[in-house]
């Protein structure tokens, strides 16, 4: 049976990732964090933002594009010098939370899929019927010689997308990572997303704990959500105030 809806697959594993000051250090809070500084003019209202320090994963930049939504509704009072109000600058950190996230340090030498044709998820013909989307979080043990040890669903929306990507992730073969002083296993997490492109995907299925090797959709990439979509698990938190400077 063809399906309508096209397989895309944007695996972080297969390509460097073109993220704006991607962060090097390990994460404060378990999650994603994405910094912007955003200039204001004299009374306070945001002109413009732009993005200092990010280590979002997703390929088309969801987190990012949230964050400088988000910014541009940050009203600030006005910056008083020498008694007259100027324009200025702030940074504004916003952090996406991640159960279980151990940042951007347990992500070192992360395993490469092998080059040539992997199997992939279906989008379940029932679930794909009735335009349900979700996703899953999958656990990959890989051993040393890049075949997958096993695999295990830690969380699914529902159990056909978590049966589905189990069952095609524990197939996938990476580049063999033997030598003196290698880990004769290791465990890495994948998201999976489901989606027809009708509706935003919650973030959750679409941010994996790192370590992680990335995340990918199945079906059509959802639309990029507003900063009002982000509520729940996997919403933003901004700091309480910015760091101004003239």
């Amino acid at each position: 049976m063809n399906h309508p809806a096209r397989l895309l697959l944007s695996l972080l594993a297969l390509s460097a990732l073109a993220v704006a000051g991607r962060a090097q250090a390990p994460a404060t809070k378990p999650g994603y964090s994405v910094t912007i500084e955003i200039s204001y003019d004299e009374t306070g209202k945001p002109e413009e933002g732009k993005i200092v320090k990010s280590d979002d994963p997703t390929v088309d930049h969801t987190l990012e594009q949230i964050a400088i939504r988000m910014a541009q509704q940050d009203m600030q009072k006005p910056h008083v010098v020498d008694g007259k109000a100027v324009k200025f600058k702030a940074r504004r950190p916003f952090h996406f939370p991640v159960p279980g996230d151990q940042g951007e340090a347990a992500n070192v030498d992360r395993p490469v899929l092998r080059a040539g044709n992997q199997v992939l998820p279906k989008y379940p013909e029932t679930m794909l019927a009735q335009k349900v989307i979700g996703g899953a979080i999958i656990e990959l043990v890989i051993k040393s010689d890049g075949t997958v040890k096993s695999a295990t669903v830690l969380s699914a929306s529902h159990p056909e997308f978590g049966q589905e990507a189990q069952s095609a992730l524990g197939q996938w073969v990476f580049n063999p990572r033997e030598g003196p002083g290698r880990p004769a296993e290791s465990t890495w997490h994948v998201a999976v997303a489901f989606s027809t492109g009708e509706h935003s995907v919650d973030l959750k299925w679409r941010l994996a704990p790192r370590p992680a090797i990335g995340s990918f959709t199945v079906g059509r990439l959802p639309a990029v959500p507003a900063a009002a979509a982000a509520a729940g698990p996997a919403a933003p938190t901004p700091a309480p105030a910015p760091d101004a400077k003239p």
